[in-house]
């Protein structure tokens, strides 16, 4: 299993899936999308969700989303960070970043929040994470960043 996970993570990785998703943003150009080794169907619902689109959904900056787990790595002394994710909009979407985010040492705590299209993120206590890194591991995991906020803007400050 983790062998066809790592070729299809590189098909994907060698392929325009990505860049040609960011490009269209559009359910026909994501339905086919496969994450990992998890490929899903985008067409039983709808991207454009409760009256606002990708570009606008996170015009009001939101403050991190708290889970036990991110609020224990805040606790510890990790430092918040809020992404505005382009279109993830299902489970699938949220496992896939989970997967890419949740192996890495720097994070703390990872929590994708579907209703605001966010991934929230700890970055564990002295350890760093940079805006460039958090871009190239959103495209990984094959999505785009409209912003990142961290520390008190990521606290809603």
């Amino acid at each position: 299993m983790r062998q066809l996970f790592t070729a299809i993570t590189a098909l994907l990785l060698t392929t325009s899936l990505p860049s040609a998703y960011a490009e269209s943003d559009t359910p026909e150009a994501h339905a086919d999308m496969k994450h990992g080794d998890m490929a899903h169907d985008h067409a039983s619902h709808d991207h454009q969700s409760a009256g606002h689109d990708h570009e606008s959904a996170n015009s009001a900056a939101a403050s991190i989303s708290r889970t036990q787990e991110i609020s224990d790595a805040l606790e510890q002394g990790g430092n918040p960070v809020v992404v505005d994710v382009l279109g993830v909009v299902c489970d699938f979407c949220a496992v896939a970043m989970n997967k890419v985010f949740g192996k890495r040492d720097e994070v703390a705590a990872v929590y994708v929040d579907l209703d605001k299209k966010t991934l929230n993120l700890v970055v564990s206590k002295g350890a760093a994470l940079t805006d460039k890194d958090i871009e190239q591991l959103a495209m990984k995991a094959g999505y785009r960043i409209a912003a990142i906020r961290r520390d008190s803007q990521a606290m809603g400050g």
